[in-house]
């Protein structure tokens, strides 16, 4: 009789999701709170903290910044001060308080202070308080530049100059600086989200997922596509990894990706270099996609500042004449045609953008749980300059972006570049010898 028995072997299944470590996230990096290593880094850099123009002497604005929680106002002489949220005397928040000619004056019980912390007066105490000079609100330093207000949170004998932008400075005929979202709410201190602030930084050095998210996936994103702005074969994600390189500046890192859009004289094709650059420790220059003109001046910043650990805001400045230039910011990426806030849950979840992508990774993203691939070359040099630059602060060593008295202004390598041959010299845009010059007008 013959056996017909089988005996199955059963094999074991590969890549289960059993017994996976916990996963984590890179602290260094991440986590911005005052004696975290990060945090103590940025805190050697002047923030960005509300914008000059939105910020009147009408009332005072919570402004939550390396997990401190921060009042910005301007005094009734026009001072901007930033000073902590809780009142030096008992703890109320001067957020409810009232700004008068030389300060503001906490809700509570009428104790007053200047833009530097100084108590000026106890209200309810004798003669004004006759020991008020022993009182102080702690503060930091603020400074005005391109249409904003900049704190220094950091150790004050390490207080840096305020750095200087070519491409923010000088002002051309009939050119403002921009720096006030037009979505109510953002006005002052910025537009914030609820996710870490690295999510959002090392996205503007990946510029691949241009390629997928903001057109394959969601179908064209960024205005002006095909017509004023980039070509529809811009986003080729097959050929996008040969056609993007990654370069260390002096200021920080940027990508340079080439495309043909035109045709010269002969009718051969013209190259056309994209640049975007980061400045450390978390400025972005980030050229008009809207409108890309090649070889003009660079006109905007974008600060991503943590708020704290699990939340950043986004401040900028756009040198222009034209105020369509801010509404071509603001409103610059859409998603199934409408802006973000506008859509429902089921539009978010067939068309999803940056918001999307970058706050699904998580409050912060599990950097254990990451693979890395060759199109991630950006984003891997941008966390080794910033873990250097922590190093740096640790080490006692000024840290890359930090000023220096004296310093030129800096260059911002950012844009749409006619790419030409070794030897022939493009055109200078306009205003940019005058940028280049250290005596430049920078307020």
């Amino acid at each position: 009789m013959t056996d017909t028995t089988v005996t199955d072997t059963p094999v074991a299944d590969t890549g289960t999701g059993y017994g996976r470590k916990p996963s984590s996230h890179d602290a260094r990096l991440t986590e911005v709170g005052p004696g975290m290593p990060m945090g103590e880094a940025l805190r050697r850099y002047w923030q960005p903290i509300a914008s000059s123009t939105a910020l009147t002497s009408d009332v005072p604005h919570r402004a939550r910044l390396l997990g401190e929680d921060l009042i910005v106002f301007r005094d009734g002489r026009g001072r901007p001060g930033v000073v902590f949220e809780r009142c030096a005397h008992r703890g109320s928040s001067l957020f409810y308080g009232r700004i008068e000619e030389d300060g503001i004056r906490c809700c509570y019980h009428g104790w007053k202070f200047d833009v530097r912390g100084h108590c000026l007066e106890q209200a309810c105490e004798l003669d004004g308080g006759r020991r008020r000079n022993l009182a102080r609100q702690p503060w930091y330093p603020v400074e005005e530049r391109y249409g904003l207000v900049f704190v220094y949170m950091g150790p004050p004998e390490h207080k840096p100059p305020l750095p200087r932008f070519d491409s923010l400075e000088p002002l051309g005929e009939g050119e403002n600086h921009y720096t006030s979202w037009t979505v109510p709410g953002t006005e002052v201190i910025g537009m914030e989200q609820d996710y870490n602030w690295l999510q959002l930084y090392e996205n503007a050095v990946d510029p691949v997922h241009a390629s997928w998210l903001h057109s394959t996936h969601s179908g064209f994103q960024f205005q002006g596509t095909g017509t004023t702005g980039f070509p529809e074969h811009f986003y080729d994600a097959s050929t996008v990894a040969e056609r993007v390189t990654y370069h260390r500046t002096d200021h920080g890192v940027k990508y340079v990706q080439r495309y043909q859009d035109t045709k010269g004289p002969d009718g051969a094709p013209v190259d056309i270099d994209w640049s975007v650059e980061l400045h450390l420790p978390n400025i972005i220059a980030l050229p008009d996609f809207v409108r890309v003109t090649p070889d003009a001046r660079h006109d905007m910043l974008i600060w991503v500042v943590p708020a704290d650990d699990t939340h950043h805001r986004l401040v900028f400045s756009i040198r222009a004449a034209d105020p369509a230039r801010l509404e071509s910011f603001v409103f610059g990426i859409r998603q199934n045609g409408k802006d973000n806030w506008e859509m429902t849950d089921e539009e978010r979840r067939r068309f999803p953008g940056d918001y999307e992508a970058q706050q699904s990774q998580g409050d912060i993203t599990q950097h254990s749980e990451e693979t890395l691939a060759p199109s991630d070359r950006g984003v891997v040099m941008l966390r080794r300059m910033l873990r250097t630059m922590i190093d740096d602060v640790e080490a006692g060593r000024k840290p890359l972006g930090v000023g220096a008295p004296g310093e030129p202004v800096r260059h911002v390598e950012a844009g749409a570049f006619i790419r030409r041959e070794p030897g022939d010299e493009a055109p200078k845009p306009a205003g940019a010898d005058e940028a280049a010059t250290p005596t430049a007008a920078g307020a």
